[in-house]
């Protein structure tokens, strides 16, 4: 809507712009900070749309006076970044460049606290019932500093993100090439059909349901074979068994040992008893 006004042209200064108007050159840079916040879409199309958004308004501020950035310097500045992202680990680092660009940052850092806090006095006074149309135009004069200095930070952040997602694309796009073919099968939609134990109940089923098909068990393995699902059969009978298969079977043998053990040693022990205690001892009162 703003291009089909034509609010803002190249032959223009600031001091030209309505004092109503100013706030429109904040577009292009929310439009990229709303761009950012997508999750529902592809990220590496996300954030190159948002670099678009961030880089015009940029040009606009530079138009306009109200930055004196240069975007071939900056430009410079995130192909550089983004050779450091690609290389790290490879190359020893330029400590010289990323010394100034530490700087650089402390440097904007400050530049935007001291604009956020004159934002906030500004925006006090803009709140009032009278306000002059020169306070009003500082205050939207600050506002667009405060969003150069987030621009240049988001760009710096995307020119870092772009590289890292195009290596995922590159390794995901290799995994796909060397994934086998059986598990990159496309999920079938399930269709019901008829199993039968033999060849005559096939055609007895079969004649009865001619829109559903009808295997035997037999032809229902061998299909599942072909298609990946089931092991062939020469493949089961020469499978080892696993070892939770193996502790199954011991298991049974182990217990059954075990009690015959226990067993054994109780009625030895019984025996024992009633060696030391015959019978009738206990019952001298009524002898019998």
């Amino acid at each position: 809507m703003v291009n089909d006004l034509s609010l803002f042209s190249d032959n223009e200064e600031l001091q030209e712009v309505a004092t109503s108007e100013i706030r429109y050159l904040l577009m292009p840079a929310l439009l990229g900070y709303f761009t950012l916040k997508r999750t529902t879409q592809d990220r590496y199309n996300v954030i190159t749309k948002a670099k678009v958004y961030y880089r015009d308004f940029l040009r606009l501020c530079k138009l306009y006076g109200i930055t004196q950035i240069e975007l071939a310097t900056e430009m410079e500045h995130n192909e550089n970044t983004d050779s450091r992202v690609i290389s790290a680990g490879r190359t020893p680092p330029d400590l010289l460049a990323m010394s100034n660009i530490r700087e650089q940052k402390i440097e904007r850092y400050k530049k935007q606290k001291q604009t956020e806090d004159k934002l906030k006095e500004l925006y006090s006074e803009v709140q009032k019932s009278h306000v002059d149309d020169e306070v009003k135009r500082d205050y939207y004069t600050t506002l667009l500093k405060k969003w150069v200095n987030t621009s240049l930070d988001e760009i710096d952040s995307i020119s870092m993100e772009l590289p890292i997602l195009e290596h995922m694309a590159k390794v995901k796009g290799q995994n796909k090439v060397t994934q086998p073919p059986g598990k990159d099968r496309q999920k079938q939609p399930f269709h019901p059909f008829i199993i039968t134990k033999t060849q005559l109940q096939k055609q007895v089923f079969g004649a009865g349901y001619p829109g559903l098909p009808t295997y035997t068990v037999e032809e229902f393995y061998e299909n599942k074979v072909k298609e990946g699902d089931f092991p062939a059969p020469d493949q089961c009978l020469h499978s080892k068994p696993s070892n939770q298969e193996q502790t199954k079977t011991e298991a049974p043998e182990d217990q059954d040992e075990e009690e015959t053990a226990e067993a054994l040693q109780k009625a030895r022990d019984w025996d024992d008893w009633k060696d030391d205690h015959r019978r009738g001892w206990g019952n001298r009162q009524n002898m019998g």
